[in-house]
C-alpha cells in the first residue's frame, strides 16, 4: 500500500492505493524525520504528514536549544529550511545542515525561498539528496 499526502491550506488530502508485490522478507522500517525551519507553518504541515503516514518521530525544533539536541540524534530525513532559519542565527541551520550530509544514510533535503544560485550550489556542494527552491514560500 502506498499513500500520497498533500497538505495546502485547503486541508489535508489522502490517496491510498497498491503499490504490486512486496518483496519477500522486506519490513518496511519506521522512519524518523527532523525539520529545522523559523517557520511555524511548515513544521506543522511536517507533522501532520508524520501523523498521518505512521512515521516514529518528526522531531521539529523551535529554537538553538532544541536544534542543537536535535542534532545529537540520528534521523532518516532532515529537512533543513534556509529561507527561514531556526535558531538564532542562519549559521546554525547551515551548520547543521552540513553536519547531517556527513552521515551516511541520512536523506537530507534542503528548502529555499527562491532562485538562488548560492543556496543551490551550496546544496548540491553538500551532496543534498533533494534542494527544493521556493519549497519555504505559500503552500509550496
Amino acid at each position: 500500500m502506498v499513500s500520497a499526502v498533500g497538505i495546502a491550506s485547503g486541508g489535508i488530502r489522502t490517496r491510498s492505493f497498491s503499490a504490486g508485490p512486496s518483496r519477500v522478507g522486506s519490513v518496511p522500517s519506521p522512519a524518523s524525520c527532523l525539520v529545522v525551519s523559523g517557520d511555524l507553518a511548515m513544521r506543522n504541515r511536517a507533522r501532520s504528514v508524520a501523523d498521518i503516514t505512521d512515521w516514529t518521530v518528526c522531531d521539529a525544533p523551535a529554537g538553538s536549544e532544541e536544534m542543537r539536541a536535535a542534532a545529537d540524534r540520528e534521523y532518516d530525513l532532515v529537512i533543513i529550511d534556509i529561507a527561514h532559519p531556526c535558531g538564532d542565527r542562519v549559521t546554525e541551520s547551515v551548520s547543521l545542515a552540513e553536519e547531517f550530509a556527513r552521515r551516511p544514510g541520512t536523506l537530507l533535503v534542503v528548502c529555499s525561498s527562491g532562485e538562488s544560485v548560492d543556496d543551490e550550489l551550496w546544496a548540491r556542494q553538500l551532496g543534498v539528496w533533494a534542494y527544493l527552491p521556493e519549497a519555504s514560500t505559500g503552500d509550496s
